[in-house]
């Protein structure tokens, strides 16, 4: 029983203090983890947000060359790369020296346009007729080059004057060609839209450079793709022209304007459209290693908790032996207890706490016990002696009811009726009130008694008294406490009759109204005065006890001991009210509930 005891008050303990730290710490953690994820990628966002621009700006940059490129002059008064560009398309004979003397009126536009832009690795001016105007650092096409039948080159005419972004990879038609990205736009005339050629700016890698600025590559791979889902360029330049890895391919299928951000398989993936072309961001953010450079603060969250969970196991384990040590030694003390051999202890007396108290209350209840045990053999005398007196009575009864038969048999031979009558009745009353099979009876057997009763008084008053019963045949079946009726019908009569010379009539009526039973005593008697109705009023609504049962006065002649009869037996709901007018009469209902 102690280990019961101490095992629980540990469980409490550990439930009030152990649970509350799980849930902070738990909660601590969480929180944390979720303010790390958002700081992900609120990070994530940014740096891919000032990726987009960066990279838009470029785009943007190429964009405004090749749509103002045929517009430009290439010096203040000369002609305009279109009119230089429509001279030699005008002119199907033209030489060498023609070209050459175009790209030196144009070399003034080429060299500024290079030396703004390092990324660039030539400049080529395509006729219609595959003829090229070049401008190349280093580099030049192969001689004889003709791009009619290339695929970028009918790319760049399908767009009609729309900008074409070539794939990341080596140009074979370029001398000492490494990896790049071409930007190629169609040139028209802008008054007749007479096609004039193809412009195509060559760049190398560095177009990119510095757009994965702020990207830690151990952890993080960003990859610039197009529409095919071929990567432009990637932070760790090992994907630069392949097809983007697998695991990624969905993310870069999504529609054009959609941003996806998704958290899978402990890494974080971001996709970012571009708003003015078919590119895309597509970034993947390695948690397990991030969530590495947060793990000190989580460790240290844990080892809080951990500490914490330690001292109060430990303050549990002492605050219950504390508490369970005196009720070991207490239990210890009652076992001695045994065969009536009552033991008092001296130990933890002088404690004024609740352990002290128990003590000092054990010590009592031990002497209380022994005074009770020396009591309980007198109360067994009393209770054997309580039986015998009431042996004795119903022995008495039985007396009393076998004389009465013998004198109503007396009666009968002297043929005196009335003594005759009057002994049937009362011997008749007696039977029924020693009857002990059920506290219920029929109505009809408690209508009996009263019949009974009103016989005898009927002899006795002669002609004063008339009754009426007013029962329903159905109802004479249902069962109501035995001996309710019979002393409220005796308080009407020597009440009734007080002081008057009239004749006494009472009525019963009997009736059922939603489960319940009511009865109905209502008599044209001499009456009750107020005072004296608000007395029985209120003796009526005092609680009934034990102590009242088979009491009489004259206040209630028998009123209350059925009341409290009825509330003890069916309810405090139940009982009987009491209506009276002076000179008029008095009604008293019974209100039980219906049993059959």
């Amino acid at each position: 029983m102690s280990r019961d005891i101490r095992t629980k008050l540990i469980l409490v303990f550990l439930t009030f203090s152990i649970v509350p730290i799980f849930i902070v710490t738990l909660s601590s953690y969480n929180a944390y983890k979720s303010l790390v994820a958002k700081q992900v990628s609120l990070v994530s966002n940014n740096m891919i947000e000032s990726t987009v621009e960066r990279i838009d700006h470029i785009f943007k940059n190429i964009n405004r060359i090749t749509l103002s490129f045929q517009q430009l002059s290439m010096k203040p008064g000369e002609l305009t790369a279109a009119e230089e560009l429509k001279k030699l398309i005008n002119n199907p004979i033209a030489s060498s020296y023609d070209f050459y003397s175009a790209r030196n009126n144009m070399l003034f536009f080429f060299n500024n346009l290079v030396l703004g832009n390092e990324y660039l690795n030539g400049i080529y001016l395509f006729l219609p007729d595959g003829r090229s105007i070049t401008y190349g650092i280093n580099t030049d096409l192969v001689v004889g080059y003709n791009p009619l039948q290339d695929e970028w080159y009918q790319r760049t005419l399908d767009k009609e004057g729309g900008l074409y972004i070539s794939e990341t990879n080596i140009k074979n038609f370029i001398l000492h060609a490494e990896p790049s990205i071409a930007f190629s736009r169609a040139l028209y005339d802008a008054n007749t839209r007479e096609f004039l050629g193809v412009l195509m700016l060559d760049c190398g890698l560095d177009v990119f450079k510095g757009i994965d600025k702020g990207i830690v590559p151990d952890i993080t791979n960003m990859y610039l793709v197009n529409q095919k889902g071929t990567v432009l360029y990637d932070n760790l330049q090992q994907s630069i022209g392949q097809p983007l890895p697998e695991s990624l391919i969905h993310y870069s299928s999504l529609a054009p304007g959609e941003t996806h951000e998704e958290t899978k398989g402990g890494t974080f993936h971001v996709t970012r459209p571009f708003p003015d072309n078919d590119w895309r961001i597509v970034a993947s953010i390695n948690l397990s290693k991030l969530n590495e450079q947060f793990g000190v603060s989580e460790r240290l969250l844990l080892y809080i908790g951990l500490t914490c969970t330690l001292i109060f196991v430990s303050l549990s384990i002492i605050l219950s032996n504390l508490i369970t040590k005196p009720i070991v030694e207490l239990s210890k003390s009652m076992r001695k207890n045994k065969y009536m051999n009552l033991v008092t202890t001296k130990k933890y007396l002088e404690r004024k706490d609740e352990i002290g108290v128990l003590y000092t209350e054990y010590n009592k209840m031990i002497q209380d016990i022994d005074s009770y045990i020396k009591e309980s053999y007198q109360n067994k005398l009393i209770t054997l002696d309580s039986q015998m007196r009431s042996l004795e009575a119903q022995i008495n009864s039985h007396f009393l009811y076998n004389t009465l038969e013998s004198i109503n048999s007396i009666a009968e031979i002297e043929e005196v009726e009335s003594i005759a009558v009057m002994t049937k009745a009362l011997g008749d009353m007696f039977r029924y009130s020693i009857k002990t099979e059920s506290e219920l009876v029929p109505i009809q057997e408690e209508l009996a008694h009263v019949v009974n009763y009103l016989t005898i008084q009927s002899i006795r008053y002669e002609d004063k008294i008339d009754f009426k019963f007013q029962v329903p045949d159905h109802l004479l079946t249902a069962k109501v406490l035995k001996l309710v009726l019979q002393p409220i019908i005796e308080n009407a009569i020597n009440h009734g009759l007080e002081g008057t010379i009239e004749r006494l009539i009472i009525t019963i009526n009997v009736w059922e109204r939603e489960n319940e039973l009511f009865f109905e005593v209502v008599d044209n008697g001499i009456g009750i005065s107020k005072e004296q109705l608000n007395d029985l009023k209120f003796l009526l609504s005092e609680p009934p006890t034990f102590g009242e049962l088979g009491r009489r006065d004259k206040r209630s002649i028998g009123l209350k001991n059925v009341h409290s009869r009825i509330s003890l037996y069916y309810g405090n709901k139940y009982g009987l009210s009491l209506e009276s007018e002076k000179y008029v009469g008095t009604k008293v209902t019974i209100i039980v509930p219906k049993t059959n």
